[in-house]
């Protein structure tokens, strides 16, 4: 599949994400928005994955 232009990847992009502004898209380069229309159709599919790990805070015990 050729690449898509920036003007197509904003497009894609808008069928996700309809409520990101144009203008603040256009301030990506063509990678960039590639990458993040990846991340929506991951998302999408229920393929996301977290990248942090999120400590677990002990449980409080009460002392008396």
């Amino acid at each position: 599949m050729p690449a898509m232009s920036k003007r197509q990847l904003i497009d894609e992009i808008r069928q996700y994400n309809t409520t990101v502004p144009i203008a603040f898209l256009a301030q990506f380069d063509e990678s960039a928005l590639s990458q993040y229309l990846e991340h929506l159709e991951g998302a999408r599919r229920n393929e996301t994955r977290i990248n942090t790990w999120v400590k677990r805070e002990p449980k409080m015990r009460l002392v008396s």
